[in-house]
């Protein structure tokens, strides 16, 4: 296999990966959507839920905030082998 399919082959595996993401996050919403519907259906005890999701998303900002703003981890993300 000569570099340029090679390097073809990469582009396609890296525009698949993206579209791959792209379809789990449009899942993940649509779910996330479903769940508040549902929520607010069964509204006295659909709040408990409600809050237990605003915690998980709370906690989830704050770790895509740390590891953005952690220099360390870019590092070694960039320079170790897999």
């Amino acid at each position: 296999m000569s570099q340029r399919q090679s390097s073809r082959m990469g582009l396609c595996v890296d525009n698949f990966e993206k579209i791959g993401y792209l379809c789990l996050a449009v899942v993940a919403l649509c779910y996330l959507a479903a769940m508040l519907v549902g929520m607010f259906a069964a509204f006295p005890l659909g709040l408990i839920g409600l809050v237990a999701l605003v915690g998980v998303g709370a906690l989830l900002i704050k770790v895509i905030r740390e590891r953005r703003a952690n220099a360390e981890d870019d590092h070694y993300s960039k320079t170790v082998d897999q």
